[in-house]
């Protein structure tokens, strides 16, 4: 139980100090918006980089592991597309972002922190292979259905490779490529690159989960609540519950990987979601609003799944 708070204190502790600076307002807007792009564009991509360059990739059925995770989250996003269109009377488009937040989690930011102090980096890559794949997916069909609602003369595949070109300037999904390059070419590091990489991969996990505190204290909860807590139960619980069922009893897939395309279902929402309602103009309250929320809720919600799988 001690490991087991150290664990989720490491992880939420920068959180909440981050969130803490920010509400109190006590650093410039200019440099936290230096330390933000330092975080998620310098920091995080060379620290992606040197853990993928330097694993062993492990030997596992991805099929298995993407149909577990991306099954379950897409069956998920039509659950909250369904609820929006027909109770909440939403449009085409602010359904499709409705339920994209209800499946689209916090797997860069939170996910690639919380994993790798529970498993290290070497178990943690099959985590890393759904967080490689996470946006492509989720954002793509997101897209092609606002996009095909609100320019119905546009061509699909046009609008398919608007999406797919648009992620490859993920700076994030850029050091994941460029890290799975060189392992696979062989390449080894050279000690002098190796030493300059390692300290900036040491503090780039603690400095994202900084950043998103920082992102969270800018969101408020009150005036939507009520929806915002429909979204956060299909993100926390309803997502984490189909993909154990999928990955344990559909696939009868080993505990070790059950446990991490849970743990990657019970992920809070993504800041993602927001900033893809603000792309469209569309419902960034309620989205918002859940980010907040579904973090806080996580804070418990994987917790007892720790406790749950033994760690």
């Amino acid at each position: 139980m001690t490991d087991l708070f150290v664990i989720i204190l490491n992880v939420f502790g920068y959180v909440i100090a981050g969130y803490i600076i920010r509400k109190i307002n006590i650093i410039p807007d200019r440099i936290v918006k230096w330390f933000d792009f330092s975080s998620f564009n310098i920091l995080l991509p060379l620290a992606l980089v040197t853990y993928f360059w330097k694993i062993q990739f492990p030997t596992i059925n991805t099929l298995h592991l993407l149909f577990s995770f991306f099954g379950s989250g897409i069956i998920v996003f039509f659950i909250g597309f369904y609820i929006s269109a027909n109770f909440l009377k939403f449009k085409p488009d602010d359904s499709a972002l409705f339920g994209l937040g209800s499946c689209f989690g916090n797997s860069v930011a939170l996910g690639i922190p919380l994993m790798y102090s529970i498993l290290g980096p070497i178990n943690s890559m099959p985590y890393m292979i759904l967080v490689f794949f996470h946006g492509f997916i989720h954002f793509t069909y997101t897209t092609i259905i606002i996009e095909g609602y609100r320019n119905r003369n546009s061509s699909y595949i046009f609008i398919m490779l608007k999406s797919i070109l648009g992620l490859f300037k993920n700076i994030v999904l850029f050091g994941m490529f460029l890290g799975i390059t060189l392992n696979y070419s062989g390449i080894e590091a050279p000690l002098l690159i190796s030493n300059m990489l390692n300290p900036l991969s040491t503090i780039a996990l603690p400095a994202v989960l900084i950043s998103l505190g920082f992102a969270l204290a800018k969101f408020q909860i009150k005036k939507h609540f009520n929806i915002a807590l429909i979204l956060t139960f299909l993100k926390n619980f309803i997502h984490p519950s189909f993909a154990f069922i999928i990955s344990k009893y559909l696939f009868g897939m080993g505990p070790m990987l059950v446990f991490i395309v849970t743990m990657a279902a019970a992920l809070p929402s993504g800041s993602q979601s927001y900033y893809f309602s603000y792309r469209y103009n569309s419902r960034q309250n309620i989205l918002s609003a859940n980010i907040v929320l579904s973090t806080l809720v996580s804070f418990f919600t994987l917790s007892f799944l720790l406790i749950i799988f033994g760690f």
